[in-house]
């Protein structure tokens, strides 16, 4: 016992230096330079933990797949075991082509493995690795996994801002603006499975937005042995894209075993003007600390440089193509110049989740993890030199550098985040005759600076730096002239206790749990005339139950009760300004979205089928809807308080195992989301009660079916999803649309040196349908209303909208060393 008490202290010793990295990321100084420092200091932490490790017996491979969340209650069949007939990971023995296995769980949970990432194309992002998936509904709009935020996602008609993301452990929503960036997590090639959980997590989840449920990825484990394996892509629209990974296998006798991979992907822009390019990599490296324990560190880092897509009105889409940005900067008043709206950005991802068995019945478990991204969502703007506005104080600048104050300048207007994160996330697992005790602590301290300048832009309409952190119009004294200045710091902690009580020789199985989560939030806004101190401290009791009953290896139902929240967004705390005015009202009182939700399902599971339908219900009070809104010609990230909302539904999903070599799997949904409250304008009310709720169709299909005979192999999936509104008067709409998705393939023998090689082609919207995919921008009302009161009420503005992926065909090769 002694020798693993030294282990966990060491760990926590080693741990102690990446969190001081972490720390000195809260001190800024602009540029490269910095940056690099930054992630100097990251990486250097993670190599401290790595040379720490002490040699200790290995472990299986099948053990290391296990999940190491104690209550996590997922079961996979053994069809991860079996021998891999592709260098990709492909098995070809997964049900529904790797679209669906095993669960066990008391809720509903979809999970998408090897046999289905691996054969799409791998810029594909995570969402659309999930859009087949009942409830799950996938906006198309970038097939490159580049742009910032990876388009829309919902699942039972709650948007991604109401999910959990977690990334090996790394709760990867921001806290700030509740966005969450797929481009961001490992490449396809390394991601071993996504799980989907639809409805409110576990109560160890680190998460306290997690209201519409989880997405929870997982990465490959490293080899046993060592082996290289490496794919290259190329395609429409000038897209090419190469992978290469080393795997080590185990390293002596020391319990080691790491891969590394890098990326480089390069591509024009499907519409518009507009070139995007990302380096990825990532890391894995595992130790064995014996039979059932282990550390397993994890780094990813993405550097990017992308320019935004422009998002349409409805209305422009029908007009055509002339709403996107501009190839030409033509004159000096071209705001559309593609240029001017880049976005560059970095992060690195790191987590060690670490399971120690310390006795036959009691268990430790502990993640600590760190992430930090730095990026510039870019805008152009037409500034009067005599009025160069910083919140409520107006200076005069001579933009053009003519030495002359008068007129009008082009200038550069990005909106800079900057985001640390750290905590851990720890708790014990006590096993005792038919009781599993769980009891945990998440703690996680986030640190947003959010800032935006005037920068220079050169006569070609390219701003001289797109960083937007240096290059910048300063007042006389030398101090930047900021359009945003607002920096958070939310605390949060949760205490959470679970027990699971199995009965009936395991036949029963009861469960029941409790979360307190607590969280501060302050800010400071910088902006000359703003309140500049805001506080508040939220806490909220979570409940949740469940139960399962298995009746033999066939059948099993399940019943759940849970409750959840969300903390409304930090950005919300702040007044915004733009030209001497505020544009926005800060909102500290804003409060946290509550849901309660039921679930009741059956399962059926044999060697040949796995089937399952749930049937569920959720009720939300202060529904927070997220929006973009526009300041000047910024968006900004913003939300909407819409009350109560209700939902019912069924979804369902079926996959087999291979029939002469053929997987079929589907998924329905029927969904009846409604809003339960009339909306607050001024001294009156929209109407919205009783109306359909945003981005929610009340119907959707998945299809896919897989073919492999070990050779010869490929898949089709095909989504359709019914209307969706985006206003909360239903005034707006965008219409039912279907995907169509295809790859083809063939497997080689093995040639000299070359291991399973392979040679893919994936086509993206086989049908070339042009649609819009989902909303960007929800509004209240579309068009003028009358209100519940009598008074007449003004459109809040026209919704704004995700455009399809055009059809595109891209060619992959690969191949194992």
């Amino acid at each position: 016992m002694s020798g693993i008490f030294f282990h966990i202290r060491k760990f926590v010793v080693n741990f102690g230096f990446l969190l001081g990295g972490e720390f000195l990321l809260l001190t800024r100084s602009g540029g490269t330079e910095m940056r690099c420092s930054r992630k100097f200091l990251l990486l250097a932490g993670c190599v401290i933990v790595i040379t720490h490790v002490s040699p200790v017996d290995a472990q299986t491979a099948e053990d290391q797949k296990k999940p190491s969340v104690p209550n996590d209650k997922t079961e996979y069949l053994k069809v991860h075991s079996d021998p891999e007939i592709s260098a990709t990971g492909v098995t070809g023995r997964q049900f529904g082509g790797g679209l669906i296995t095993r669960e066990t769980a008391d809720k509903s949970i979809s999970t998408v493995s090897r046999d289905f990432i691996a054969k799409q194309s791998p810029t594909q992002s995570t969402f659309q690795m999930l859009k087949l998936t009942p409830g799950a509904n996938a906006a198309s709009s970038d097939p490159f996994n580049m742009q910032f935020g990876g388009g829309g996602f919902s699942v039972r008609g709650l948007d991604s801002s109401q999910m959990g993301f977690v990334y090996e452990g790394i709760p990867v929503t921001s806290s700030y603006n509740s966005q969450v960036n797929p481009s961001e997590w490992a490449d396809t090639e390394n991601q071993e499975r996504i799980r989907l959980e639809q409805g409110s997590p576990d109560i160890s989840t680190p998460t306290v937005n997690a209201s519409g449920g989880v997405v929870t990825i997982f990465t490959r484990d490293p080899s046993h042995h060592f082996h290289v394996m490496a794919d290259a892509t190329g395609g429409s629209y000038d897209m090419a894209r190469g992978f290469a990974r080393v795997d080590t296998g185990d390293i002596g006798r020391s319990g080691l075993r790491m891969f590394m991979s890098v990326s480089q992907s390069e591509g024009n822009h499907t519409r518009g003007a507009g070139h995007d390019s990302k380096t990825h990599f990532d890391l894995g490296l595992l130790k064995d600390w014996g039979a059932e324990s282990h550390s397993k560190l994890t780094i990813s880092y993405s550097n990017s440089d992308i320019s935004n897509y422009a998002y349409p009105t409805k209305a422009q889409f029908l007009a055509g193509s002339s709403y996107n940005y501009n190839a030409n900067y033509v004159n000096g008043t071209n705001t559309k110049y593609y240029k001017l709206h880049s976005n560059p950005y970095e992060a690195l991802l790191v987590s060690l989740p670490t399971k120690l068995k310390l006795s036959k019945a009691l268990t430790f478990n502990f993640t600590p993890y760190t992430y930090y991204n730095y990026g510039t969502t870019g805008f152009g703007g037409v500034v009067s030199e005599s009025a160069v506005y910083s919140g409520l104080t107006s200076y005069k600048v001579d933009l053009n550098g003519d030495g002359k104050i008068g007129g009008s300048s082009m200038v550069y207007e990005p909106y800079i985040e900057q985001t640390s994160r750290s905590g851990f996330n720890t708790n014990m697992v006590y096993t005792a005759g038919h009781n599993a005790l769980t009891f945990g602590y998440w703690f996680q301290y986030e640190n947003d600076n959010l800032f935006s300048q005037y920068g220079r832009v050169s006569a070609t309409g390219a701003p001289l730096n797109a960083w937007g952190d240096s290059n910048y119009y300063t007042t006389s004294s030398g101090q930047p002239i900021y359009l945003m200045a607002s920096h958070s710091y939310v605390t949060t902690h949760v205490l959470y206790i679970g027990d699971t009580l199995s009965l009936l020789h395991d036949k029963l199985k009861l469960s029941a749990g409790f979360r307190e989560a607590m969280v501060n939030r302050q800010g400071v806004n910088s902006l000359p005339g703003t309140p500049y101190h805001i506080e508040t401290n939220t806490a909220e009791p979570l409940p949740t139950v469940g139960m399962t009953y298995t009746f033999d290896k066939h059948h099993q139902i399940f019943v759940n009760g849970n409750t959840a929240f969300r903390t409304p967004t930090s950005n919300a705390m702040f007044e915004s300004t733009y030209n001497g005015a505020v544009s926005g009202t800060g909102n500290a009182s804003l409060k946290p979205e509550y849901s309660i939700s039921e679930e009741i399902g059956y399962r059926y599971t044999s060697d040949v089928l796995m089937a399952r339908v749930s049937f569920f219900n959720y009720n939300f009070t202060n529904r927070l809807i997220s929006t973009v809104v526009y300041n000047g010609n910024q968006q900004i990230p913003s939300q909407i308080n819409g009350g109560g909302q209700h939902a019912r539904g069924v979804d369902i999903e079926l996959g087999t195992a291979p029939i002469y070599h053929f997987r079929p799997y589907a998924s329905a949904e029927y969904l009846d989301a409604k809003l339960d409250n009339n909306l607050r304008v001024g001294n009156d009310a929209l109407p919205t009660r009783g109306k359909t709720a945003t981005g929610a169709p009340k119907y959707q299909l998945g299809f896919g079916l897989d073919y492999d005979n070990g050779h010869l192999f490929g898949n089709v999936g095909i989504k359709w999803v019914g209307r969706q509104y985006s206003t909360l008067m239903n005034d707006a709409s965008i219409d039912p649309y279907v995907q169509a998705d295809m790859t083809a393939g063939y497997r080689l023998h093995n040639i000299g040196p070359l291991k399973n090689p392979e040679i893919r082609l994936n086509i993206i919207n086989l049908a070339n349908n042009h649609y819009l995919s989902g909303t960007y921008s929800v509004k209240s009302n579309a068009t003028a209303a009358t209100g519940v009161y009598g008074t007449a009420i003004a459109a809040s503005g026209s919704p704004t909208y995700y455009v399809s992926t055009p059809f595109m065909a891209m060619a992959t090769v690969s191949a194992g060393f």
